[in-house]
């Protein structure tokens, strides 16, 4: 489990880097990529044993930035429908 969530990291991570270049004109696609590494951050930092508190500070910050990315995505991708109408 644990090697399959690091390797599941570098690869949205990768993901991410070619998404800014590639689909410069659907930003949804970056900021949904940046929330499913936040969400794989937090998930790593929770199996950590024991959380320290850099690690409760990583699961605060990178699930807070889940979040805003979701947001931010799905506004992204509501006004890319708008303006295609």
């Amino acid at each position: 489990m644990d090697t399959l969530l690091i390797i599941a990291i570098i690869g949205v991570a990768i993901f991410v880097g070619i998404a800014s270049k590639k689909f410069y004109a659907k930003p949804y696609i970056l900021n949904f990529g940046i929330a499913a590494l936040m969400l794989l951050l937090v998930l790593q930092s929770l199996i950590m044993q024991p959380i320290t508190v850099l690690g409760y500070i990583a699961i605060a910050v990178c699930s807070i930035a889940f979040v805003f990315q979701v947001v931010i995505g799905y506004r992204n991708w509501k006004s890319q429908e708008y303006t295609k109408v």
